[in-house]
């Protein structure tokens, strides 16, 4: 069968209720600086190094405070290497993500992420 149309994922598929969202109440803008360059999508998880308090990929084998999920990424955005840059983020809930709108770096217990998610007031819902 012929491919009609395709669209990039929404972050509506992700982003199911979050409160008050119309003062940004759950979201901040946070700094972002990866060693090398990264394409983030919309439900990327991040985790806060605690040093230097810039956000990273989730990587639960990390030992700098980014093993613990922080973060939800709410923008597709292109990352440079070693470049503070600035991204829309979820960092509270209350709100209801999409199990399957998260998106994890290759390899990491997402199980464990998914529950450190929880742990911020944001549901991960299997059922949406």
């Amino acid at each position: 069968m012929a491919l009609i149309a395709s669209d990039a994922p929404r972050l509506s598929n992700m982003l199911k209720r979050e409160l008050w969202s119309e003062q940004g109440y759950c979201r901040l803008a946070v700094t972002v600086n990866e060693a090398s360059a990264v394409d983030y999508k919309i439900g990327e998880v991040l985790g806060k190094v605690t040093a230097s308090g810039k956000y990273v990929q989730y990587d639960e084998t990390a030992v700098d405070g980014s093993e613990t999920a922080a973060a939800i990424v709410l923008q597709d955005i292109s990352i440079p290497a070693a470049t503070d840059t600035t991204v829309l983020v979820l960092v509270k809930g209350p709100a209801i993500v999409a199990d399957g709108g998260l998106v994890f770096k290759a390899g990491v217990d997402e199980a464990a992420a998914k529950a450190q998610i929880e742990a911020l007031g944001i549901n991960v819902d299997t059922q949406i």
